[in-house]
């Protein structure tokens, strides 16, 4: 049993409990992100389930319209539209377009997302394409505006180069998206919701929202713990082995090297 104190053992050991203790802390680590996944998805149902809200152009909370279906009417400034990088449909590239609707008596405006369209449709001459003139009323779900994450390695949304318009964003900004609208913004925007009846073929074309899973976060957990239970068979396994060995071998006599006394 010394023998699994000796200098050797106690970094096997020490590494053993780091690896151990970061094993279970990434356990829970998975179960609080489970947790937090299952509150967030009770509170998008429970906000989806409110009547809709008429959007008026007067001022707004974001966070208690956050995840609301909500209805606007208004026209749209089309030349003032840009587009949302990477967005997928079914697996294919895309972009979303992105247009402010000035609001029927008021002088407010909204970004309203009004669904994905190909990749290479992301040119002023090409959203042009996409106008729509006229009073119309939009239904969709409102979400707060997105910001860059407080992190060095985050993209940021910068004009080209001799440009000091940017036409295609990483996030919703409506923040930075004011300076280069005419028209004062709700600090909300809109992602228009989809007609199942329309078309699959017509463009833009919205998309249904996402489904409220749990994700794969129970199913990290039970792999982490799972590691857990491996590691503690494992290193049992093998300090037995060891202890066995160890008991297996001829005492030493004093001042008898070990390798002398298996001659």
């Amino acid at each position: 049993m010394h023998h699994l104190l000796s200098r050797n053992w106690l970094f096997k050991h020490l590494f053993a409990l780091v690896i151990l203790l970061m094993f279970i802390r990434l356990g829970f680590w998975q179960l609080s992100r489970l947790e937090e996944r299952r509150a967030h998805n009770d509170a998008t149902i429970a906000a989806l389930a409110q009547p809709p809200v008429t959007l008026t152009g007067a001022p707004v909370d974001p966070d208690n319209l956050h995840f609301r279906n909500v209805q606007v009417t208004g026209t749209y400034d089309n030349a003032a539209s840009v587009v949302l990088r990477n967005q997928t449909l079914e697996g294919v590239p895309g972009l979303h377009l992105l247009t402010p609707l000035r609001i029927v008596g008021s002088d407010q405006a909204i970004i309203v997302d009004r669904g994905w369209i190909p990749e290479d449709q992301r040119q002023p001459e090409d959203l042009a394409a996409y106008a729509i003139d006229g009073e119309v009323t939009v239904e969709g779900i409102a979400f707060r505006a997105q910001t860059r994450p407080d992190a060095l390695l985050a993209p940021m949304d910068l004009p080209l180069p001799n440009e000091t318009r940017i036409d295609a964003w990483m996030r919703v900004d409506i923040a930075k998206m004011q300076q280069q609208m005419p028209d004062p913004l709700l600090p909300i925007f809109v992602e228009q919701a989809a007609d199942p009846a329309a078309p699959l073929d017509i463009l833009p074309r919205p998309e249904p929202l996402a489904a409220l899973d749990e994700g794969p976060h129970l199913g990290y957990a039970i792999q982490w713990f799972t590691f857990t239970g491996i590691l503690i068979i494992v290193y049992t396994v093998l300090i037995r082995q060891e202890l066995k060995r160890n008991s297996a071998s001829p005492p030493t006599a004093p001042g008898q090297s070990r390798l002398s006394a298996n001659k």
